[in-house]
């Protein structure tokens, strides 16, 4: 027997996203494609997050974005068109589509100690 992976699973059905962007653009990562294919994303895979268009991110992909991002799921992911009870626990995820300011490199990194610093750069 014969099963689809997805079913009818499209990424314009989806409610909740991945999406790449604002964390790369508060890492300031000039050029992401690079970035990620380093970090071991397939060029197709990349291809299809960069645009929106992933409908599937394995454990593997996962823990790469995290590992290189120095990020949790949470920051990765994004929910659109969804209604949720008050205190549901995914309203703790940000709305596509809505301009939420992340802080730059150097905001982020202000007042923080070098021994800090090297130990966010080091992954632990």
């Amino acid at each position: 027997m014969l099963r689809k992976k997805r079913g009818d699973l499209k990424p314009h059905n989806s409610s909740i996203i991945l999406d790449l962007w604002p964390i790369l653009k508060a890492r300031n990562i000039k050029f992401p494609s690079a970035f990620l294919i380093k970090a071991g994303i397939n060029n197709r895979t990349l291809v299809k997050m960069m645009n929106g268009e992933a409908v599937q991110v394995n454990f593997r992909q996962l823990t790469i974005l995290c590992m290189n991002l120095n990020c949790t799921p949470n920051d990765l992911f994004v929910l659109r068109d969804m209604q949720l009870p008050e205190f549901h626990a995914l309203n703790t995820l940000s709305v596509a589509g809505s301009e939420e300011d992340l802080p730059s490199v150097e905001e982020w990194l202000s007042g923080k100690s070098i021994e800090e610093v090297k130990t966010i750069l080091r992954g632990k």
